[in-house]
């Protein structure tokens, strides 16, 4: 008795302590011509503590947090509103005034050239949900973008990402603003590899298809930017398993910090089964990846996070070869990749008017090939080191202010039977240094003027690019907008192997954008050109010789001659309100391009550019059961081949591809534990789709360059375990 009685009087003694150590915030919401703001939200960032004000505008609350924190102010149509005060009184009064905020109603955005995948612009909405559930995407991010983005295309037997006209090498991928050196899984001949990355790991991406800011660098045609995800909101387990993959991954949460890592273990041979390979595996490809991250916020105006991705892969093959006159050859690669990068932001000043965004990264990979008795050794590093200073006035405008730098180590070694050993380094130090701006000059007009300066020591100089967007809003749901500027890139590092004097390959774009965002549906049209210049062209012996080998190594005379041109349309259609609980994407990409690059013979239509693409996607949501039907149908218009026996030069066209996939998920709980079924089918019609010929060297023998299987057939299942219970409903809502 005595003991409770004590407890007791602990207990009205901390009571007590807690009354007498509150604040109470008292005060009143009004809007720029004083008119109270009934229903705004007032609360002390990072805690629970807050209130609704009443109908004058009006709150008051009581609260035990101690020293310096963050009062924040929201309400619908109006900008989020911080202070920072001072938990050291008994009683505070705040008047906050808040600013009717600039949105797609009121305000012109900057859109032409970018599709947007968080909901920081007032764009084309991408998130890591859209692709996960896009049938024929694979759940990789990479190739979903080029299904649901126009002006992309996707070559079937090719690895990356095509985009109006431009090669693979001329589109980039970032993260948090770092470059990723390997974005790709090692690919095998004429077959395409996957991206290394989950869309899960983000919040969200960024897709400039032209005309993109002048905080990047290095990419003729295109970026790819994605954020990670921020500090993880609850401690889960995780359990994924299908006919490629096992992986298990765990999240701790604690105060202001938190840490996961997840192992996963990939081998096709259960895949394989299911459905007959084109390809003769010598060595089913197999692959082991561990990736962990770190999240710190230690205050509710700074942050630090820390990624590492480890992924170690073996495959073998058997491939027509085309250096030995379409004979059957054995290819083998075993890669070894590691990819490291920390970011950390932090506001400068109470009202984040001044915010510094930096970042560091390092990444290391290791191809070791062979073909028959041949090998080779491949090895990349880059690191890199970005920091960004921002700087906000009112009505969202803003100017940056950044640098960047980088060095790049590159390795070859040659080990053939026929000849000596030969071994090759490069080094390239880059650096970077560039300025934006954003500005607001009415609600009608808005621009974005950059400019960035770049120095390689491979290409031995320097370059200055200016960049541009312009926007002006049309009516109440449209508006109009341009962009153009000066793009350079330092030329495929395995050129500079022969010829150290090669300078930056440059790439002029312009685009003009119109787009329409009215009651749930999206409309986009853009047009652009794209004059090349100073591309690298490659010099055979043997007068109007051409190599179709994909795989050649360059080792003649080269300089930076090379010019083109690529123009053409995009057109863009989303709803999400004809169809109930359906949703409906539909893109289209017109694109006419010409160049003389490579070993080219001559100015014409690349071999990896098809005029027409077009793309068409449903998704259908079902209550009951809780599911998911995807559908994607795909058209690519064939592509230029090299034909020996013909004396008009990639004048022939391979046949038209298509493509029809769908994606069926079942959500559902085991114990109040988020589980889903999910059951694929890439191709479903066996559509026996052909990629690309090859010609033996006396041109009287064709091959067919097919994908890897006909139809691609996959089913699993995905779980999470954690401490808060929810129903598939409340996942869905997420």
């Amino acid at each position: 008795m005595k003991t409770f009685t004590y407890l007791l009087i602990l207990y009205f003694l901390f009571i007590a302590t807690q009354v007498f150590s509150q604040t109470t915030v008292t005060g009143k919401v009004l809007d720029e011509k004083g008119k109270s703001l009934p229903g705004a939200n007032i609360s002390l960032k990072g805690s629970y503590d807050g209130v609704t004000a009443d109908a004058d505008g009006n709150f008051k609350f009581t609260s035990t947090e101690k020293d310096e924190q963050i009062l924040v102010c929201t309400f619908v149509g109006f900008d989020t509103f911080s202070k920072s005060i001072l938990m050291n009184q008994k009683n505070i009064e705040v008047i906050f005034k808040l600013k009717e905020s600039a949105n797609e109603l009121n305000t012109v955005t900057v859109t032409a050239g970018t599709f947007e995948a968080s909901d920081e612009k007032k764009t084309t909405l991408i998130k890591p949900l859209d692709i996960v559930t896009t049938a024929g995407g694979g759940a990789d991010i990479t190739q979903t973008m080029t299904l649901l983005t126009p002006g992309s295309q996707r070559n079937g037997e090719s690895t990356g990402m095509f985009v109006r006209g431009g090669s693979a090498q001329e589109s980039k991928i970032l993260i948090d603003g770092l470059t990723v050196q390997n974005a790709y899984n090692t690919s095998s001949p004429d077959v395409a590899a996957r991206s290394r990355f989950s869309p899960f790991q983000f919040k969200g991406s960024a897709f400039s298809t032209g005309g993109y800011s002048a905080q990047y660098g290095q990419a003729l045609s295109a970026v790819l930017l994605m954020n990670t995800t921020d500090l993880a909101t609850e401690t889960s387990y995780t359990v994924n398993a299908n006919l490629a993959q096992v992986s298990a991954g765990y999240t701790h949460l604690a105060d202001k910090h938190s840490l996961s890592g997840t192992l996963a273990y990939n081998n096709l041979t259960p895949l394989f089964k299911i459905y007959p390979q084109n390809i003769d595996w010598v060595k089913i490809p197999e692959q082991i990846n561990v990736a962990s991250s770190y999240r710190l916020k230690p205050s509710a105006d700074a942050s630090f996070k820390i990624d590492a991705i480890y992924g170690k892969s073996e495959s073998g093959m058997m491939f027509t070869n085309a250096e030995q006159n379409l004979a059957l050859s054995k290819f083998g690669v075993k890669n070894n990749n590691l990819l490291l990068t920390s970011t950390y932001q932090k506001a400068l000043d109470k009202n984040a008017n001044w915010v510094l965004k930096s970042g560091a990264s390092y990444s290391y990979n290791q191809d070791l090939l062979s073909v028959n008795t041949d090998a080779f050794e491949k090895t990349e590093q880059r690191s890199q080191f970005r920091a960004v200073l921002v700087k906000s006035f009112e009505n969202n405008s803003n100017i940056l202010f950044g640098t960047e730098g980088h060095i790049a180590q590159y390795g070859l070694k040659l080990e053939q039977a026929t000849s000596d050993k030969k071994q090759y380094q490069l080094t390239d130090n880059f650096e970077a240094m560039f300025s934006e701006s954003e500005f607001y000059l009415t609600r009608k007009l808005a621009g974005r003027i950059g400019i960035r300066a770049e120095h390689s020591s491979l290409a031995s100089s320097f370059n200055v690019a200016p960049r541009f967007s312009l926007a002006y809003k049309t009516g109440l749901y449209s508006q109009i907008s341009a962009a153009g500027g000066t793009f350079y890139q330092t030329p495929d590092f395995q050129y500079y192997y022969y010829n150290k004097t090669l300078g930056y390959e440059k790439a002029t774009h312009a685009v003009l954008n119109y787009q329409l965002i009215k009651d749930n549906r999206t409309f986009r049209v853009e047009a652009y050109y794209k004059k090349y210049a100073n591309l690298v062209r490659e010099y055979a012996e043997q007068e109007n010789y051409f190599d179709a080998n994909p795989q050649r190594f360059p080792n003649g005379r080269t300089d930076n001659t090379g010019k083109g041109f690529a123009q053409g349309i995009d057109v863009f259609f989303r709803d999400n309100k004809s169809f109930k609980n359906g949703q409906l994407w539909v893109n289209y990409s017109y694109c006419d391009a010409k160049r003389l690059s490579g070993n080219y013979l001559t100015e014409t239509q690349p071999t990896f550019v098809s005029n027409h693409n077009l793309n068409v996607i449903y998704k259908q949501y079902i209550a009951k059961p809780m599911m998911t039907v995807s559908g994607t149908y795909s058209f690519t218009s064939g592509r230029p081949y090299y034909n020996p026996n013909n004396p008009v030069f990639l004048s022939d066209r391979t046949p038209n591809v298509h493509n029809t996939s769908i994606w069926i998920n079942y959500l559902t709980n085991i114990k109040g534990n988020f589980m889903v079924v999910y059951f694929s089918v890439d191709n479903i019609l066996g559509t026996h789709n052909v990629y690309n010929y090859r010609y033996s060297a006396d041109g009287k023998t064709r091959t067919e360059v097919r994908p890897a299987a006909y139809r691609t057939i996959m089913i699993g299942t995905f779980i999470t375990i954690s401490k808060k219970k929810v129903l598939p409903e409340d996942m869905r809502k997420n």
